[in-house]
């Protein structure tokens, strides 16, 4: 269910919901997205994830029922789940906009009705004569239409066209007098929120965030990156310092000339005996989105794949099969820890035998 929004930047489909923690925490370890927000369509649920200065502030998930008429609230945990997310990134570039949009996910509805059960007309009076701050929200199929007033004085309505598929933003009271007169004939779903420091107080406010720690890229990263250290290790065992400074700058130049975008960071560290690894995650951001979640590990399976042929032909055969033998040790021991590891444990295995 859509939103208001200013700019749908872009969409990706069949979308596996198990990185959206990773897109998430891209859009702030990136940089270059400031304010707006995240939506993750599923069948007749969606996720809502507020992103304001690059960072998220605040996740919600809701569902509907078959008629699409009643709305539930879902952990947003749900949508990790889901196998073909559509998965949007908008922004909001007006922060009066965005202020009002973060108020209709963060505080409990009130009022949630089809329409011919909702006098929308006193709704409308009670707000004014109360001079509540609220919304009002108009599902029209898979989009929401959002009336704003502060202290009972309209303030905007945000009418999604559907020709153009955007948003419109009108703020004269005369215009949203004609929305209201023809509600009748198109028969919304009707939402309303109220927004007041009692209620914020009384409800328990969360802001839905715990699940951007479950990033399998970063974790999937950080089980390559001990393997590499591990590698590297051994090397430190068997040959000079200096032979082993030539030895990574030889593996370096070579996986930097196949793919500078995502190689070119790394370098060895005399210091540390190791590289820096981690480089790594900050150059996904020029992979494309098609390839930078679901399918980076093959960039890590290059370095691993390329990691293994250099040790064969540093390592005596016992020392390439203590390597081999510790390497399978350490992939037991994340899968053990966590069974989302067992697919990358039965990937690296297969690996092993190359």
């Amino acid at each position: 269910m859509l939103l208001p929004f200013s700019e749908i930047k872009f969409s990706l489909i069949d979308f596996d919901g198990k990185f959206l923690p990773s897109f998430v925490n891209d859009l702030a370890r990136d940089g270059g997205f400031r304010d707006g927000m995240v939506l993750a369509e599923a069948q007749n649920k969606t996720g809502y994830v507020l992103v304001s200065g690059g960072h998220a502030v605040l996740s919600r998930g809701v569902a509907y029922d078959v008629a699409g008429e009643v709305l539930m609230p879902v952990p947003i945990e749900t949508f990790l789940e889901e196998k073909n997310l559509k998965l949007s990134l908008m922004t909001v570039g007006n922060d009066k906009i965005f202020k009002y949009l973060s108020d209709f996910l963060a505080y409990p509805t009130f009022i949630c009705s089809q329409y011919r059960f909702a006098n929308v007309s006193f709704l409308v009076s009670y707000l004014s004569e109360h001079k509540e701050t609220a919304l009002i929200g108009f599902k029209h199929g898979n989009a929401m239409d959002v009336v704003a007033f502060d202290k009972g004085n309209f303030v905007f309505l945000a009418l999604f066209d559907t020709k153009k598929e955007a948003y419109v933003f009108e703020d004269n009271p005369v215009n949203f007098g004609s929305y209201l007169g023809n509600l009748d004939i198109l028969k919304p779903v009707v939402l309303g929120v109220k927004v007041s420091e009692d209620i914020f107080a009384s409800f328990g406010f969360s802001s839905g965030l715990d699940f951007l720690e479950k990033d399998p890229v970063i974790d999937e990263s950080e089980l390559y990156f001990s393997i590499f250290s591990l590698v590297f290790k051994n090397f430190a065992d068997v040959v000079t310092e200096e032979s082993l400074a030539k030895v990574a700058e030889k593996l370096f130049s070579y996986l930097k000339g196949r793919n500078p975008q995502v190689y070119s960071p790394l370098a060895y560290s005399a210091e540390k005996g190791d590289a820096n690894w981690d480089a790594l995650l900050e150059t996904r951001k020029n992979i494309s989105e098609e390839y930078r979640f679901g399918g980076y590990h093959s960039y890590l399976d290059e370095i691993f794949l390329l990691l293994l042929k250099t040790a064969r032909s540093l390592l005596q055969r016992q020392k390439m099969k203590s390597l081999v033998q510790d390497i399978r040790a350490l992939l037991q021991k994340a899968e053990d820890k966590n069974r989302d590891f067992a697919e990358i444990s039965d990937r690296l295995s297969k690996l092993l035998k190359f």
